[in-house]
């Protein structure tokens, strides 16, 4: 662009010799400007990292311009009269992470490049590492139901007030959870303490910010989801690679730091504030570092919803990883998760025998090493500790409850692919564990011991497992046998879990998967060792068999149906610990039952469930399960409905990009809900004691949730909005709390307690 300031001096000859100048001035301009500045073209696609699908409504902006452009339905954008050299682009589409691209750019040429998006508040990048997975493709290719949550999932999912990545799980298909101030949930009527839980390839007890031995109280997930990068849910059978339990199995699994620069993010939600920072390792960005902290303000907000109450409860956690690569062949990684909460509570407001104070502190950490000498065979070591300790004081000082627990572990796991359709896959695990537990409670004017152990034992196990699928691979059918052999020096005894997981292709877009297996779990020191321990315990045992059907709909969705039997043998019950109605007098639970394998019953049910994973455009699933869970006492003659037995589950969750900076998404849980756990009974709008267990149902649960996402993004940075509402329609839930209960008329007062009102919640994501 020429601009040209003319101005007029007062006489002639200043006139004159002004023009002179200004003539002089355009020619040698002309002669010096070059006919046309030396530009060129940018051009390109934005991809999605899981297998590659095209990504629109993307923001591109050319930093030395800053002039913006929004990728089409093809994922592709265009830039032209760009200066020659070296250019910035910032790529930003809300759920996804922002992007920053270096691009070289020649005269007169043209640029094409690929810029990949990973979901979420993952790493940042500036390169492209497109993952060979698509929409459709599963972990566990031949289990029958099987779900992952991705990061975007697990941002949208885990709630702006709870910031718990555990809520997005209690979301997931055939999930049943009905109370609002835990983490805890049931799949198939079986608790979490029925279910696998796995941290970086180990076997975990359930991490959580709780408060322990009190039943009301609530938890939340010891996890950060913003350095998550999915979690996986295994309902049924499914290999037995970690094993000892009966039920589900739920993997977490961290994501690796930054390779590219350093990179932090802080973000605000209605309970904590956290942070992340992650960056690469060393000059030549061989590995990687990622450390979140995270510390909560959860009693603000209790204070408020319950003002009368005088109590506080908070927490604090952290999580690491490091990835490193030795060499092209070797890996070695470091991962830790590390925590405390603490409740406290006015003296003045208690008795002298309740909870005054308790702390939990858990911390896990995990090592790794990985070698490929090919590449049809890996092998992975890992050593790991786990730790927990707990105190609850009573108002005077008095240790109500205390525990601590460790573990040791090392793990080795192999690979190997002689052939195309053929898969070997054996491991093995020692475990060196160590328990401590106390338990006390005021009684008659003093304090009587109800609990007490301090013991360790040995664990080792080890597994095999082959896949044989049809010659040429692809999707034709394929056939999974596996074995696991236990060891368990605390019960002396040695046992054998087999499994078999088999998928065969029905139609193009019609495939049919089964499985069954044998599963254990041994009691543990509290069931043998405690006050109410039993030495001569046996493994409780359930006996997995699931058949499902699945199609694919268009491109990128899928349904599927399946019907699952789980028949529990053996499992473990304190029997005449509630208190009862018996011939017309109520009688009081026993202190001095001992735990035994009383309990024999079935899990049986069928699960349906459509869903589209996309990048574009609309994603989510409903879902709908049938299930019932019954049991019988074989020492007490009493058959009743199993303390996790929901028989109407639906699960409904869906997301919409409305633009680059915008999406929408909303989740309904509902469910017939659990028994009042115990024996109870409700008569012309009262609640009594009565004399059969479990006939009495939590009343139902429903809850929506509503939330929209916007982004503003400048320069190298970018900060997002999320507004939430919780129970959008104000539904009265309630869950089961400890009541009183009149001697003479046998009525409970207190049974259950209201949870969450509708609330509004805002939170906060800076990243730069």
């Amino acid at each position: 662009m020429l601009r040209i300031l003319l101005y007029l001096p007062s006489n002639s000859i200043s006139v004159r010799a002004a023009f002179a100048a200004l003539w002089i001035g355009l020619c040698v301009g002309v002669g010096a400007t070059p006919a046309a500045a030396e530009t060129g073209t940018i051009r390109g696609v934005v991809v999605d990292t899981a297998g590659g699908a095209a990504i629109r409504d993307v923001s591109v902006r050319l930093q030395s311009s800053g002039h913006a452009v929004v990728t089409d339905d093809e994922g592709r954008f265009e830039f032209h009269d760009v200066p020659a050299g070296d250019q910035q682009l910032y790529v930003s589409a809300v759920d996804f992470i922002l992007v920053k691209r270096a691009v070289s750019v020649a005269a007169n040429g043209t640029a094409d490049i690929t810029i990949a998006l990973s979901e979420g508040t993952g790493a940042y990048t500036e390169s492209v590492d497109v993952h060979a997975r698509l929409p459709m493709t599963r972990r566990e290719p031949a289990v029958a139901a099987e779900q992952t949550l991705g990061s975007r999932e697990l941002l949208q999912l885990r709630g702006t007030l709870t910031n718990d990545p555990l809520r997005a799980v209690q979301s997931l298909p055939a999930v049943a959870a009905g109370d609002d101030f835990r983490s805890e949930f049931a799949v198939r009527g079986a608790g979490v303490d029925r279910m696998a839980f796995t941290f970086e390839g180990i076997a975990t007890p359930f991490l959580l910010h709780t408060v322990q031995q009190v039943h009301d109280s609530g938890s939340v997930a010891m996890l950060n989801g913003d350095v998550l990068d999915e979690i996986t849910l295994l309902n049924g059978a499914y290999p037995q690679r970690h094993g000892n339990r009966t039920g589900a199995e739920v993997d977490f699994r961290m994501r690796e730091g930054s390779r590219s620069r350093i990179q932090s993010h802080l973000s605000v939600s209605a309970v904590d504030s956290s942070g992340v920072v992650e960056g690469p390792l060393g000059s030549a960005k061989k590995g990687s570092w990622l450390f979140s902290i995270r510390k909560s303000y959860l009693d603000m907000v209790v204070s408020r919803l319950y003002p009368d109450m005088n109590l506080s409860f908070g927490f604090t956690d952290a999580q690491a990883k490091v990835a490193y690569d030795v060499t092209s062949r070797h890996q070695v990684q470091f991962a830790m998760t590390t925590g405390t909460s603490q409740f406290r509570r006015e003296p003045t407001a208690i008795t002298a025998g309740t909870l005054r104070d308790a702390d939990n502190q858990s911390t896990m950490a995990v090592t790794t090493w990985r070698y490929l000498p090919s590449q049809t065979f890996t092998i992975s070591q890992r050593v790991a500790v786990i730790q927990n300790t707990f105190k609850n004081l009573s108002r005077d000082s008095v240790d109500l409850d205390s525990g601590d627990a460790h573990d040791l572990v090392y793990r080795a796991d192999v690979t190997a692919a002689p052939r195309a359709n053929v898969l070997f896959e054996s491991g093995g695990e020692t475990r060196w564990s160590s328990g401590v537990g106390r338990e006390q409670r005021l009684s008659g004017g003093r304090f009587q011991q109800r609990e007490s152990f301090d013991s360790h034992a040995f664990a080792a196990s080890i597994y095999g497992q082959a896949r044989i699928s049809s010659p040429g691979g692809g999707a034709g059918w394929s056939i999974a046998p596996g074995l696991r052999v236990d060891r368990f020096s605390l019960v002396d005894r040695t046992a054998a879990s087999p499994w078999i997981q088999a998928m065969l292709p029905l139609t193009e877009r019609l495939t049919l998967r089964g499985g069954t297996g044998v599963h254990r779990q041994e009691p543990g020191f509290v069931e043998v060792l405690g006050s109410h321990g039993t030495l001569t315990l046996r493994a409780e045992r359930a006996y997995h068999t699931d058949i499902g059907v699945e199609g694919r709909v268009g491109s990128a969705g899928r349904w599927q149906m399946t019907v699952y039997d789980r028949e529990d043998r053996d499992l473990l019950r304190l029997p005449y610990t509630e208190p009862r109605v018996v011939d017309g007098v109520l009688v009081n639970g026993l202190l001095t039952s001992h735990y035994l394998n009383a309990l024999d019953g079935h899990a049986r049910g069928v699960e349906f469930l459509l869903q589209r994973q996309a990048t574009n455009g609309f994603a989510g699933w409903v879902s709908y399960a049938l299930g019932f869970a019954t049991y019988h006492d074989r020492t007490t003659n009493e058959e009743f409905a199993g303390d996790y037995d929901q028989r109407h589950t639906v699960n409904l969750y869906g997301t919409y990009r409305v633009s680059e900076r915008m999406s929408l998404s909303a989740r309904f849980r509902a469910g017939s809900n659990f028994p009042t756990t115990g024996y109870w009974a409700e008569r012309d709008g009262a609640y009594l004691l009565g004399a059969d267990r479990n006939t009495l149902s939590v009343p139902a649960y429903a809850r929506l949730d509503a939330r929209a996402n916007r982004t503003f993004a400048w320069s190298d940075k970018r900060l997002t909005l999320f507004l939430e509402a919780i129970n959008v329609l104000g539904r009265r839930n309630v869950r089961y709390a400890l009541p009183s209960i009149n001697r003479r008329t046998f009525e409970a007062t207190g049974l259950y307690e209201r949870m969450v009102p509708r609330i509004p919640s805002v939170g906060v994501l800076l990243e730069f």
